[in-house]
């Protein structure tokens, strides 16, 4: 006895017909809206971009932060070694520093670029989204009057401080102190090298 594959059951069940097949969208025709299901699919990939991005330029930062620590540590003064005693020209150290901090500029720049390129892709499929489905997303919140009006929603009445919190939290960002350290290392390496 030999058992019917699925698709005939379901063509016998259907009065003869064939059962159609879905065509998996290639590009979308002109003026067609793109199916919710796939801005979804866009949104989740845009901030899983978002979040891989945001992970390595902290792994960045942290890694030239390391380096440069090591080589003031080094530029500070005479570098032991077991019982040697091994002394490193502090100018030599501050044009290597100096340089590598000018590289870490580069790199930090370029990453808080790309971070930033994918929050404003959350940010737009986000909006079409909450448009869409009716649905509030966090990275609405990424605008700076939704998100002002979420911290006095919640602590408006709690604590007393919360604008100038929320206004300094806004101004001052973790990403653009990052970005703002390799300036400070330059500063220093110059200072230590030549002055």
């Amino acid at each position: 006895m030999t058992i019917p594959d699925p698709a005939s059951r379901r063509t016998a069940r259907a009065g003869g017909k064939p059962p159609a097949v879905p065509k998996p969208r290639t590009a979308l025709a002109a003026g067609e809206p793109p199916a919710l299901d796939d801005l979804w699919r866009a949104y989740e990939l845009a901030q899983q971009h978002y979040e891989i991005d945001l992970q390595l330029f902290s792994v960045r930062m942290n890694l030239f932060l390391i380096i440069q620590s090591a080589l003031v540590a080094l530029a500070g003064g005479a570098a032991h070694i077991g019982g040697l005693r091994l002394v490193v020209d502090r100018s030599t150290v501050a044009a290597f520093g100096l340089a590598l901090a000018a590289a870490w500029l580069v790199v930090a720049s370029s990453s808080y670029l790309w971070v930033k390129t994918w929050r404003a892709q959350m940010i737009e499929l986000g909006d079409i989204l909450s448009h869409d489905a009716h649905v509030e997303l966090p990275s609405r919140l990424f605008d700076h009057r939704r998100r002002k009006h979420a911290h006095q929603s919640a602590y408006g009445a709690k604590h007393p401080l919360w604008k100038q919190l929320e206004i300094f939290s806004w101004i001052v960002r973790p990403t653009l102190v990052s970005c703002c350290l390799p300036v400070l290392f330059m500063a220093g390496w110059v200072y230590l090298g030549w002055f």
